[in-house]
């Protein structure tokens, strides 16, 4: 319903986005960024990054000036992922043993707390307001066409066209409107906490990491225009999506990053259809029976990625074009096929390569590869603190401690 509006070719011709990224960019993140930097104080990093990355996905489904605005509004930010995280504990029950609820209550107790029902009701009424705003917002637009401040709600647009036009009158899944928000709750849900939590990784990794850091440093002034701030012209221009994707050195550390931290390492279950069939060499498997793969096994398997616990973003830059299409075919930080992520162009915005598996990463990228570039193109990171930053046991998993410590150091300081 909304895949063409997540392409490559869409995201990197659509000026509705260019004009989303340089309000993100060098209206909300480089100011806040460098103003911490002159004070010295370090910045938790992963709640930034959940802060940056629900602003763009927002800005483009509901356009920009009706989305969210985490990254300035602190307040705003705070309740809104403090409400989203506090479900966390009991999200096993919705994925794995969604009856138990049932049985429980019918026991006369519930395994999860009312109050978790309560949250998800917040985040569930924030979304549909935002729906509820953009329904008009495109009036709004059209009513003051100059107004710098205001892109089309992209893909709730589509996706509520979509809607009219095949699942309108299907009661059985609610009135439309319900339905177009229960869809994009997904996409923001998604699309904020998995490049968040990719993000925080690839800072910490690069902290710990000086001379890496400044050979990408190097390769990110040849971009044209540069990404400086704070910018001696008040032209905010950035450097094409084509541009910034091209990097090679960029392109590696993100690729590695989402190897061995995957935001979504846990198993992806399927249920065996019928007839009977095999799967990876098994013998037939009869029908109903649950089988998963994940990205966590996936991509520690030592005979495609040699020393498979150690982040070398190297591998990416010295394979050749058949170790590279191997690699490919076990890289499943998105997972494939018609259920693979529909953002991934989004955050990750591919890569040009002779192999189409090698380059089936997320429209995640497009926003993870920007808000890098625009970050190491003008401050170094360095731990303050990283205590906890190993990887929770969970099917999403960021750190265990919900915080990365770091400070930024400006190039001109």
């Amino acid at each position: 319903m909304v895949s063409n509006v997540y392409s490559k070719s869409y995201l990197q011709s659509s000026s509705d986005m260019q004009k989303i990224s340089k309000v993100m960019i060098y209206v909300r993140l480089l100011p806040l960024i460098y103003a911490s930097s002159q004070k010295q104080e370090a910045v938790n990093v992963l709640e930034l990054n959940f802060s940056i990355a629900m602003d763009f996905i927002t800005a483009f489904i509901f356009g920009l000036g009706n989305g969210s605005n985490f990254v300035q509004d602190t307040r705003a930010r705070q309740h809104w992922l403090d409400t989203y995280q506090s479900r966390r504990p009991f999200r096993f029950w919705d994925g794995e043993l969604p009856f138990a609820k049932t049985i429980s209550k019918k026991l006369g107790f519930s395994i999860v707390p009312p109050w978790v029902g309560d949250a998800s009701s917040v985040i569930q009424k924030w979304t549909l307001e935002r729906c509820r705003a953009a329904a008009s917002w495109n009036r709004a637009i059209a009513q003051d066409p100059n107004d710098g401040g205001k892109t089309p709600a992209i893909v709730f647009d589509q996706l509520t066209a979509a809607v009219k036009a095949t699942t309108a009158d299907d009661h059985l899944l609610g009135p439309p409107e319900l339905q177009v928000a229960s869809e994009l709750l997904d996409h923001l849900a998604a699309g904020h906490e998995t490049s968040g939590i990719i993000l925080t990784y690839l800072f910490w990794e690069l902290s710990r990491n000086p001379p890496l850091q400044a050979l990408l440093c190097e390769e990110l002034r040849t971009l044209s225009p540069q990404v400086d701030f704070p910018r001696e012209s008040p032209k905010t221009e950035l450097p094409s999506s084509r541009t910034i994707d091209n990097l090679p050195l960029l392109h590696a550390v993100l690729m590695e990053t989402l190897r061995i931290d995957a935001a979504i390492p846990g198993p992806q279950p399927r249920m065996t259809p019928f007839p009977p069939m095999s799967v990876a060499g098994s013998p037939p498997l009869d029908p109903g029976i649950r089988i998963s793969a994940q990205a966590y096994s996936l991509h520690r398997n030592a005979d495609v990625f040699p020393d498979p616990e150690s982040w070398k973003p190297a591998r990416w830059l010295d394979a050749s074009e058949e170790k590279k299409a191997e690699m490919g075919r076990w890289f499943w930080a998105f997972g494939s096929g018609g259920r693979m992520c529909v953002g991934s162009n989004f955050a990750m915005q591919g890569w040009q390569s002779g192999f189409d598996l090698f380059r089936c990463i997320s429209d995640e990228d497009l926003e993870m590869k920007l808000i890098t570039a625009a970050i190491y193109s003008n401050f170094t990171t360095h731990i303050v603190d990283d205590t906890g930053i190993e990887q929770v046991d969970a099917y999403t998993a960021g750190p265990k401690s919900n915080r990365l410590m770091l400070r930024f150091k400006h190039f001109g300081n």
